[in-house]
């Protein structure tokens, strides 16, 4: 890869000294052309420089990633809506007994790690733009089993205020005027967080989680019960992804839409506020083929106006966008061998994980620029002398963003197929560990032979 890029989302960071750009640029470049590989072994001569940086006091997990949060901003400012989907994921470290600062991350006392919550900036195509938001945190080991006494707690000291907390710097960081839809799971769906004061140019699309008490013209039911009795207003089929636990398929979905109001909580701090107004979709497979264990079932709650099928239809489609959110951490813990890394504490790992997610980042990129806007100039993915090595790799000429994305997959023995015609990450990320190792022999094999001296 060009070090252009990594300059590009390390330019902007908080650094206690200019000279440190330029160390952090070309770390960052060797992180994004060694995935699975070792912290020290990717990093080689620099992994001293890099380390003192991530144990400076001075530096900051945040101050780290503004340079990338910055360049999101700039890749942001042309569209008029963004999505924006947030997520939390489990680091497990069990096996680094070592690390110092860690906390449970399950109902198993010896299961230890921290956990991570990014927000993810996407293109309505499915073009993964950028972080905008990242934050660690470690549970109190003190706490331990006290989960239950949650609901007595308010909410600025439970780990839900993570949603608040994601949509605050969301907010901040927007480019002004754009629109952004934030785009979160089940477990967001917490009254607190939808009562939250918001800007106008940001809304939100959650998957709804609980049988809420809703008033719909004046009436108080079951939300599930009244989208259930709310007509269909439109049919489509979809094509349904394979996993590793299902086939690919096509399922045929039907929507039904309905204005309602959510109640506040009958217990607990929250009990006694304001109803809160709400649009609820409901995408449903109601004929599944035989065999089909999980049908398609989508209750969707949105602050967005659904004025007819379109508008739902594209809440439908904006909401199946969230699994790039997964994608991302997917590829910063297998992709990026995270889990793995050694370092001695919980706050030199939440400055290496900025790091590392620039470089998942970019994976992802690559890879859904390559499928929704193939014809990008292929120096945008890779430099001269590495289309060059492709090029005599593969015999093939590359001009394009997806010819490059094919051809670093090709030479880690990707076959396109007509059930996967385009790459994926995972074939990304093993290609470019391997063409810079054919880089690295190529430059070598173009210089003069060296003048050799004799055994004494």
């Amino acid at each position: 890869m060009q070090n252009d890029w990594a300059y590009q989302e390390i330019c902007g960071a908080k650094l206690w000294d200019p000279r440190c750009y330029h160390t952090l640029a070309s770390a960052l470049q060797r992180l994004g052309e060694h995935p699975q590989v070792s912290f020290s072994r990717a990093l080689g001569s620099q992994r001293k420089a890099v380390s003192r940086m991530l144990h400076h006091k001075k530096t900051t997990a945040p101050g780290l990633l503004e340079g990338h949060v910055r360049a999101t901003k700039r890749r942001c400012q042309a569209e008029k809506l963004v999505l924006i989907a947030s997520d939390t994921t489990v680091v497990d470290l069990s096996a680094h007994t070592a690390t110092e600062g860690l906390g449970p991350v399950s109902d198993k006392k010896n299961q230890q790690g921290f956990f991570l919550h990014s927000a993810l900036a996407i293109h309505p195509e499915g073009i993964v733009l950028g972080m905008l938001h990242q934050h660690c945190w470690v549970r109190d080991p003190e706490k331990f089993g006290t989960a239950q006494e949650r609901k007595k707690r308010p909410f600025e000291d439970k780990e839900s205020y993570k949603w608040l907390t994601a949509l605050r710097a969301v907010e901040k960081a927007l480019p002004p005027r754009v629109k952004a839809l934030l785009i979160q799971d089940s477990e967001a769906d917490v009254y607190d967080f939808f009562a939250a004061s918001r800007q106008a140019e940001v809304g939100l699309l959650i998957r709804a989680a609980h049988p809420r008490r809703v008033e719909t013209a004046g009436e108080v039911s079951n939300l599930f019960a009244a989208i259930t009795q709310a007509p269909v207003i439109a049919t489509r089929e979809v094509t349904v992804r394979a996993q590793p636990n299902r086939e690919a398929r096509t399922a045929l979905l039907s929507v039904r839409c309905r204005s309602l109001s959510i109640c506040a909580p009958l217990h607990g701090l929250s009990a006694g506020k304001a109803s809160l107004p709400l649009q609820v979709i409901r995408a449903l497979e109601e004929t599944p083929p035989p065999g089909v264990k999980e049908p398609i079932d989508w209750v969707l709650l949105t602050s967005e106006p659904v004025a007819d099928a379109a508008a739902a239809w594209a809440m439908v489609d904006y909401y199946s966008k969230r699994w790039l959110i997964e994608r991302f951490h997917y590829v910063l813990k297998s992709g990026c061998g995270f889990e793995k890394l050694q370092l001695d504490q919980f706050v030199t790992l939440q400055k290496a994980v900025s790091l590392y997610s620039i470089v998942a980042w970019r994976l992802l990129h690559l890879t859904y620029l390559a499928r929704h806007a193939p014809d990008t100039p292929a120096e945008e993915a890779i430099s001269p002398t590495e289309r060059e090595v492709l090029e005599r790799a593969t015999g093939r000429a590359v001009t394009t963003v997806a010819d490059a994305v094919l051809a670093v997959a090709r030479i880690a023995g990707f076959q396109p197929v007509p059930s996967a015609p385009t790459p994926g990450v995972k074939s990304l990320w093993l290609g470019f560990r391997q063409l810079n190792d054919m880089v690295a022999g190529f430059l070598l094999a173009r210089q003069p032979p060296p003048v050799l001296k004799g055994q004494d």
